[in-house]
């Protein structure tokens, strides 16, 4: 078999040879890919967290100059930076291959990456590769049976539609300066992180696909907020998006006897748009997720209640 990342596509519904009006439709992939593993890996190394262990001197030189040269990397934003997202693309689109011929990215970095791949290989890619693929095994099943009902319920609550193709899910021993994130319905999440685990990494699996949902809601809160003269928390709408997630995966697990509390409390929302925020969009954006009011309504009484 060969050394190079094996696509682990688990589509949750029924395979494709099956009938389409026998089948469902995939919500997500998800992948453990040792390039985009070891990319994450050297940026969180030029941070200063330790890296691989038992290297050779040779090994350890090279590993140093990768993480030097890697440095600029690491400070780089995953999320707006046009240059970093392109590069998450493109090893993306690398899963699998043991090289990176013809991979557009600067020739520089392409020959770090591969000159870092043989000592990756033997010291460290089998572990986060291990715990990568148990994050996917233990989430599948709660995404299959729990995720047509969430998604579902979010796509009522922002008036959107799933993506045509599958969300693309990368597994990585890092996902940046936090569990995860999404761009351009590309999610990574960390497979090392303990609070992304079992029904919390259910929820934040669909708190990340809600990137891709959420813009129209968005746009009319600050609309609505421009109308009113309310300047309201920068991290407002994520606080919403946050709250969404938590409460459509709280109520789904209820109905199967599950007792599950969110993955932000109080304290999370105080620290993400001042404190009270929490009970604001309880108060407000609760009632449209009861289908008892409106976007444009809810929206409109949560702007006016930061005032």
């Amino acid at each position: 078999m060969r050394h190079s990342i094996a696509l682990i596509a688990i589509i949750l519904g029924i395979a494709s040879a099956v009938p389409a009006a026998q089948s469902r439709t995939a919500l997500f992939t998800f992948h453990s890919n040792a390039w985009l593993n070891l990319h994450h890996y050297v940026r969180v190394n030029g941070r200063g967290a330790p890296g691989p262990g038992g290297l050779t001197p040779a090994q350890q030189k090279d590993w140093a100059e990768g993480v030097e040269f890697y440095k600029p990397y690491a400070a780089r934003d995953v999320l707006r930076d046009d240059g970093m997202v392109a590069i998450a693309s493109a090893l993306r689109a690398s899963e699998g291959k043991d090289n990176l011929d013809g991979v557009a990215i600067d020739p520089a970095l392409k020959s770090t990456l591969e000159k870092l791949m043989p000592i990756y290989r033997t010291h460290g890619w089998t572990e986060h590769d291990r715990a990568n693929r148990e994050w996917i095994a233990a989430i599948v099943p709660l995404v299959d049976r729990h995720g047509a009902a969430i998604s579902q319920a979010l796509l009522r609550a922002y008036g959107a539609t799933w993506p045509a193709e599958p969300m693309h899910v990368d597994l990585s021993v890092s996902a940046g300066p936090v569990g995860g994130f999404s761009v351009n319905n590309h999610i990574t999440i960390s497979s090392s992180d303990k609070s992304y685990r079992g029904y919390a990494g259910l929820e934040m699996v669909f708190h990340e696909a809600s990137h891709a949902l959420f813009a129209s809601v968005n746009q009319s809160m600050y609309r609505i907020a421009t109308e009113q003269k309310v300047t309201v928390p920068p991290q407002l709408w994520h606080a919403v998006l946050f709250y969404t997630a938590g409460e459509m995966t709280t109520r789904e697990l209820k109905t199967r006897g599950i007792d599950y509390s969110p993955y932000a409390n109080a304290a999370f929302y105080d620290n993400m748009c001042g404190a009270g925020c929490m009970a604001k969009i309880r108060e407000h954006w609760t009632p449209h997720l009861d289908a008892k009011r409106s976007i444009p309504d809810a929206l409109s009484g949560l702007v006016a209640a930061f005032k």
